[in-house]
């Protein structure tokens, strides 16, 4: 049985003291600056305070996060159900004496490590050949610091002698049974400021039967993927739904910025975007309209102009509608 808190955090929602924000907070006074959500751990429930439809069990919350239906929540619950049984989370969830509390930037530390164990990408390696298949070349791939899990072994005995599993448990980068999570999806995409330190990333799959595709790493999504492009300059920029839409408008030269599904905008990122004009690119789908329509109210209600790109067809994500070009 999953630990409801324990997904909930995995899906970067920030759970605290039990409560996190509403994924609709444009639903809520102030975008439900105290946070409205209930989680009832003994029983697996959450409910939300405000919204009637807010409310269910683990499968129900990954499906509403994430704006996937029953069945992709169940791929994903199975895909990463070693990170979150409730028995891996008992060092997350127990309460710390202060004594045991980690260091400050003890995770962003833990990350900057894994990364410098990893390699660039190569042009002729799989992860090259599939990201030019999409439209994506080296120099955009190189600026934004894109990573491949070349040998497994190694960057899991070289953690494993810096820190203890426990940690490496802690921090979200070793399942429950000692072994590092990413296996599975070798490219990684870190979330890097504008001073090129990583704070997060996403691993991703190459190969189209692992399920889900993407894998996060634990805790809450800092900010908007290709963060640098919010420089405070005025202009106008892209905003997508995944890094790999990101990417691609980047290589074609517009500024963008990234999140990972249609439902984590985060209502504090809308001060990121002063003196831009906000392009909304996600995924022409349920989920995507709905999350267009969220973020365009938060962005609106904060004083920033937006628009759609309104180009995409039904079904389609920029990456996809880009390559069908070449």
């Amino acid at each position: 049985m999953h630990s409801i808190t324990a997904v909930a955090q995995r899906l970067g929602l920030g759970v605290v003291r039990g409560r996190f924000r509403c994924i609709f907070p444009e639903r809520h006074a102030h975008g439900d600056r105290t946070p409205s959500v209930s989680i009832n751990e003994d029983k697996g429930y959450f409910k939300c305070f405000v919204c009637d439809n807010v409310k269910g069990n683990v499968v129900t919350l990954v499906q509403l996060a994430m704006g996937i239906t029953r069945e992709g929540a169940l791929k994903w619950l199975k895909d990463d159900s070693p990170s979150i049984i409730r028995d891996s989370q008992k060092f997350f969830l127990k309460k710390r004496t202060k004594s045991e509390e980690k260091p400050e930037f003890f995770k962003e530390k833990m990350i900057f490590d894994f990364l410098s164990l990893l390699s660039p990408i190569q042009p002729y390696s799989m992860i090259g050949w599939w990201l030019a298949k999409r439209g994506i070349y080296k120099a955009t791939w190189d600026k934004v610091l894109l990573r491949c899990i070349d040998d497994y072994n190694l960057a899991s005995r070289k953690l494993l002698e810096k820190y203890s599993l426990e940690d490496l448990q802690i921090g979200g980068m070793f399942n429950s049974y000692g072994k590092l999570r990413y296996g599975r999806r070798p490219l990684i995409i870190p979330y890097i400021d504008e001073k090129n330190r990583p704070f997060f990333f996403q691993a991703r799959a190459i190969d189209k039967s692992i399920q889900p595709k993407e894998l996060n790493f634990q805790g809450t999504i800092p900010f908007p993927y290709n963060k640098s492009a919010l420089d405070g300059k005025p202009g106008t920029v892209y905003l997508c739904e995944g890094p790999i839409d990101t990417l691609t408008l980047l290589q074609r030269g517009f500024s963008a910025v990234g999140i990972p599904g249609a439902n984590t905008f985060k209502p504090e990122w809308t001060s990121l975007f002063n003196n831009k004009k906000v392009v909304l690119c996600l995924d022409n789908d349920k989920a995507g309209r709905a999350g267009e329509e969220r973020i365009a109210g938060l962005l609106k209600g904060a004083g920033f102009e937006t628009r759609s790109f309104g180009l995409l067809p039904e079904g389609e994500d920029i990456n996809s509608w880009f390559t069908r070009q070449l």
